[in-house]
């Protein structure tokens, strides 16, 4: 048994080493679509996911009237511009509406370096759990900023790509953008870095809201206004918020709850996913068709060297098995390399994800999902296998023992 296993191995590898070229080319077809079916199932997935747990502990947001999508992605994820400001009386408003837990003024507008600056309340830092039973930790050293005063509390991600330290100064900039012509003349001092929570938190300032409301060169009106509010609800106070700013009013915009909003906007992106996927069908698809011409091209080639093994007792059977067993080869490594490949996909859209929203993806996460499709992979390695693998069960003995001369 073992001898036979043996042999059979041996010619199985024989046959993908004389045809190694094409072997390589349709292992690396086999690994360009097993890797992209991954990369566009499980990065979206994962992103999704990672957003969702990104939300900082808050499950909806008030902010100007406008795009529900805006205002999270504004105020939770620190991306887009403000679509407007709130009158500070319409944070103090919801903030004492039974229901509301918790609720967190912010402002925008400022910038340094290009990093956003975002002022709110230190009770934020204090009393919030951004993940459930966590709260936000300072690095040794450090303590979160006074309301009153010039101090920031500075991301884990800004800090190192900054290099920003406790007591470093910064002059804020104007706008959303980094411009030299637009520095502010107020001088913040670093009070803390934020240990890293995986979330957009670590990619912003953190400055007392007055800070933003008071600079230098804003207009006067937002010394009393506010750019969002972050909130967090008890029981089904936000069906009876989402009525009151949603359908009877319309003054201000009540995005809840965050999870659906953000689905929403990755259905968006459904037609670039299943384009992805039809590419990855295509190149399985040519794949398959390599598979099958190399076969073919090595049954010729060993048509004489079955009807020897035929001629020393091999049944049919174990010829059979021959092709098989040099497609699954193939296949295996194809396979294999689809892992690599996802990995490497998996690792770059997570550095960019990361660069871009501060949202930490995880690109070495396994699951179920992965040995489906390894399986999948052999499974139709197999298939594309079986047309050669008849040939070579009707292989005639006497006609292929004949001389060659």
């Amino acid at each position: 048994m073992k001898t036979n296993l043996r042999t059979l191995f041996l010619l199985c590898n024989r046959g993908v080493r004389q045809f190694a070229f094409s072997s390589f080319v349709a292992s690396l077809a086999i690994a360009m679509a097993g890797g992209l079916f991954l990369g566009t199932w499980k990065i979206k997935e994962g992103a999704q996911e990672a957003f969702n747990l990104s939300s900082g502990g808050f499950d909806a947001v008030l902010g100007a009237r406008g795009s529900k999508l805006q205002l999270i992605l504004n105020a939770v994820f620190h991306l887009e511009a403000s679509p407007g400001n709130l009158k500070w009386e319409q944070y103090e408003v919801l903030k004492n509406t039974p229901g509301v837990k918790e609720a967190y003024p912010l402002a925008v507008g400022d910038n340094f370096m290009g990093y956003r600056l975002v002022g709110t309340l230190s009770s934020l830092f204090h009393d919030h759990e951004w993940k459930e039973g966590v709260k936000y930790k300072v690095q040794s050293g450090g303590r979160y900023f006074s309301d009153n005063a010039k101090e920031a509390l500075v991301g884990n991600f800004v800090a190192n790509k900054l290099n920003l330290k406790i007591g470093d100064t910064f002059n804020p900039y104007h706008g959303l953008t980094y411009r030299e012509d637009s520095k502010h003349d107020e001088i913040y001092v670093v009070v803390g870095i934020l240990e890293a929570t995986g979330t957009p938190s670590d990619k912003v300032i953190w400055i007392p809201i007055k800070g933003i409301q008071l600079m230098e060169g804003h207009a006067s009106e937002y010394a009393t206004s506010v750019s969002a509010v972050l909130v967090k609800l008890k029981g089904a106070a936000g069906f009876t918020l989402e009525m009151k700013y949603n359908k009877q009013g319309n003054q201000a915009t009540f995005a809840w709850p965050i999870a659906a909003t953000l689905a929403q906007f990755f259905d968006r992106l459904v037609w670039f996913e299943k384009v992805l996927e039809w590419i990855a069908y295509l190149v399985g698809l040519v794949a398959g068709l390599i598979i099958l011409a190399i076969l073919r091209n090595s049954l010729n080639e060993r048509k004489r060297e079955f009807a020897i093994l035929r001629c020393l007792g091999a049944s049919r059977g174990f010829i059979i098995n021959v092709v098989l067993g040099q497609s699954l080869i193939i296949s295996m490594l194809g396979a294999l390399g689809s892992l690599l490949i996802y990995f490497i996909m998996s690792g770059v859209a997570s550095y960019f994800i990361r660069d871009q929203t501060g949202v930490l993806l995880d690109p070495f996460s396994i699951d179920f999902t992965f040995i489906y499709v390894f399986f999948v992979i052999l499974f139709l390695g197999l298939i594309s296998a079986l047309p050669p693998a008849f040939l070579a069960y009707r292989v005639d003995i006497s006609k292929n023992l004949r001389p060659l001369a």
